[in-house]
């Protein structure tokens, strides 16, 4: 039997999390009352001097704690999906023999056509806002995951060139 490669099973997962969490309403996967019910947020106060515009104001005098809290872990949320399906991508193209520059370019644009594919959906689901900001968030975690990726590899390639040479020459 023949083994499928994690970075399919990933991708595949990451996809699939994608439009689900797409399919539901901003009610459906709100996490302000677990985090009133569950979370001590009296921490959140220090981050009173925080103030931003991103569709609405963002500050804890204008949301309230739990409310800018659970900003923060969406946002990074959407990061750190696209930051692991961009080192999906790139892996499966890595492994299927695509030059490293190449592989990080597809994977970047793949991961952004994923993401405005995505803000689409929510286009057209109900009590959802798509946003420029969101895909951008998104294309910003794939392409700092993409970058680390190649980097990492190319670094490792170059220290096993390195040491080969130096075992030729003692």
């Amino acid at each position: 039997m023949r083994r499928i490669p994690i970075a399919y099973v990933t991708g595949g997962a990451i996809l699939l999390a994608l439009f689900g969490f797409s399919s539901m309403t901003y009610e459906q996967q709100s996490l302000i009352p677990f985090l009133t019910n569950h979370v001590p947020l009296g921490w959140v106060d220090a981050f009173s001097f925080v103030s931003f515009h991103y569709e609405v104001p963002i500050s804890v005098a204008a949301l309230g704690s739990a409310a800018f809290v659970e900003f923060f872990i969406r946002k990074g949320m959407h990061a750190g999906l696209f930051f692991v399906f961009g080192i999906s991508l790139v892996h499966l193209l890595r492994m299927r023999r695509y030059r490293p520059v190449p592989a990080a370019f597809f994977a970047f644009t793949t991961a952004m056509t994923v993401g405005v594919l995505d803000e689409f959906h929510q286009l057209l689901t109900g009590g959802r806002t798509p946003l420029v900001g969101d895909v951008l968030i998104d294309g910003s975690g794939a392409f700092v995951g993409i970058l680390l990726y190649t980097g990492l590899r190319l670094f490792l390639k170059a220290d096993r060139i390195v040491k080969r040479d130096y075992q030729r020459t003692s």
